[in-house]
């Protein structure tokens, strides 16, 4: 290799156990990168399975699948070696003594190990018609460069002693304000280590995680030198020893917007869907509609109103539809008078649920964050629907996102004025997100609620985990310890 070392970066967009396409999507990059002179390749952890394959990596014809790709891979590959990861069986020397792993059978079968023997995510050196696994944290040497490798999310500079460059296959999905965190944690790892970094990353959304690409190359000095596109497929070849300095990352701003964006258009098209059909009736209807336009087009997004609001659809120039229902809501006055209102909201939801199905399309709840949590909603009314993207934000994201996108659609909020933060989304967010008890919490000298706005999210919260429990799937933007679907109870009777 030269002085210089060319490495190339592949940042893909893998879909799970996808293997002729994430294949495809490799090959496609490694040449691209070959064709700019790159010595050394490498590609995301998750490059060639996709991201959260879950119970799949129990299975033996997922490994036998694996294998395979990995080795088709190698036979594409030319003098220039490559270095992803993928799934392989775990060591059984691995595993405590009293784990019956069998160490003589001739090929580890997924489905037969005991609890505890499976499956690791771990880097693999790949060179022509070769595939070598590598452990993770081990040091390869390439013509004279020691590489580090591996496929953590977090590392002690201690482990690389000997090694001339680090690179790390991330696994972790993006939240907000994660891109500032991972450079701070790659600066100050460079320069403690004293060697460039290269941290790479896959694109996508699974599972309701967002995976933004981004991936960087820190110098011995802490400066980032390269940045890959975020939440884009990108192939590139950059120089580690480089002293450019890269263009600075996406604002907050438009890391979430495109957070968003990727997120809906992945679960649309991965879920077989044609497009979206939403209700322009409800609060946060504006913002949803011109989240969806930015990301499938104005021809793949539906707006349905019974109550004839469409302002939204006529600024978005996104069709409209209006479905007459009140007969139905007629009737529902007669059939539970004393339960109108909920039955109401049942009836349409049910009715433009069955629209958008019969039409292939994904009807979208609008519920925030904080409607989650404290259950302000009618089940199976406002909650009705495939798919809530916007189910992980409080108020405060929402309004940035409107202010972002008021730039584009200059007609469609409105006069924007800065929201005061709801009490209840900063209790929320102390409780649900920070795991903090309601005791801790109001024993805390900085707490400015009272006692009875404390326990009465509380008390909410707890009433409502059941009722979470039914909600559609929502895109996880913000980073929360608390999963929007699992009771809170246990921690909060307190």
């Amino acid at each position: 290799m030269s002085e210089k070392l060319k490495i190339g970066i592949i940042q893909n967009a893998p879909l799970t156990a996808d293997f002729p396409n994430n294949l495809r999507q490799i090959v496609q990059g490694y040449r691209e990168c070959l064709d700019h002179g790159a010595e050394l390749v490498v590609a995301p952890a998750t490059a060639l399975c996709g991201a959260e394959p879950l119970d799949l990596i129990e299975r033996q014809s997922f490994m036998q699948q694996t294998e395979a790709a990995l080795n088709a891979l190698s036979r594409e590959l030319g003098e220039v070696p490559l270095i992803l990861g993928a799934w392989a069986p775990q060591p059984d020397d691995l595993f405590d003594n009293d784990l019956d792993c069998e160490k003589d059978a001739p090929e580890p079968r997924v489905n037969d190990a005991p609890d505890g023997c499976g499956t690791i995510l771990t880097p693999y050196l790949l060179e022509n018609n070769d595939v070598t696994e590598l452990e993770n944290g081990e040091i390869i040497d390439l013509d004279g460069v020691q590489i580090y490798t591996d496929t953590k999310n977090a590392l002690s500079p201690d482990d690389t002693e000997g090694a001339s460059v680090i690179v790390h296959l991330r696994t972790a999905p993006w939240h907000a304000g994660a891109q500032a965190e991972d450079e701070d944690d790659g600066t100050w790892e460079a320069r403690t280590a004293g060697i460039p970094v290269i941290s790479v990353r896959h694109v996508g959304s699974t599972h309701g995680n967002i995976y933004a690409g981004g991936s960087a190359v820190y110098s011995a000095a802490g400066r980032v030198t390269a940045r890959l596109p975020m939440f884009e497929p990108a192939a590139r070849v950059v120089d580690v020893y480089s002293t450019r300095t890269a263009k600075a990352r996406p604002t907050e701003e438009e890391q979430l917007c495109s957070a968003l964006e990727l997120g809906i258009r992945d679960t649309v098209r991965n879920n077989g869907f044609s497009g979206v059909c939403l209700s322009l009736d409800t609060p946060n209807a504006a913002l949803l509609a011109a989240l969806c336009t930015e990301a499938l087009g104005r021809s793949n997004v539906v707006g349905v109103t019974t109550q004839n609001n469409t302002q939204i659809a006529e600024a978005l120039k996104i069709s409209c539809h209006k479905p007459d229902i009140a007969p139905l809501l007629a009737a529902a006055e007669k059939v539970l008078p004393d339960a109108a209102e909920d039955f109401r909201k049942r009836i349409t939801a049910t009715a433009l649920y069955s629209f958008a199905e019969s039409r292939g399309l994904m009807f979208l709840s609008p519920l925030s964050r904080r409607e989650f949590m404290l259950g302000s909603y009618t089940q199976y009314g406002e909650s009705c629907g495939h798919f809530a993207p916007l189910g992980n934000l409080y108020e405060i994201d929402l309004h940035m996102l409107r202010v972002y996108l008021s730039e584009k659609y200059a007609t469609l909020f409105g006069v924007l004025s800065e929201p005061a933060i709801p009490a209840t989304d900063r209790i929320i967010h102390e409780l649900a997100d920070r795991n903090l008890s309601a005791s801790a919490l109001l024993h805390s000298h900085t707490c400015p609620f009272s006692e009875n706005e404390v326990r009465l999210v509380q008390r909410k919260l707890i009433a409502s985990a059941l009722k979470r429990t039914q909600m559609p799937p929502v895109l996880h933007a913000d980073r929360v310890t608390e999963r929007i679907d699992l009771p809170v109870a246990h921690r909060m009777n307190d």
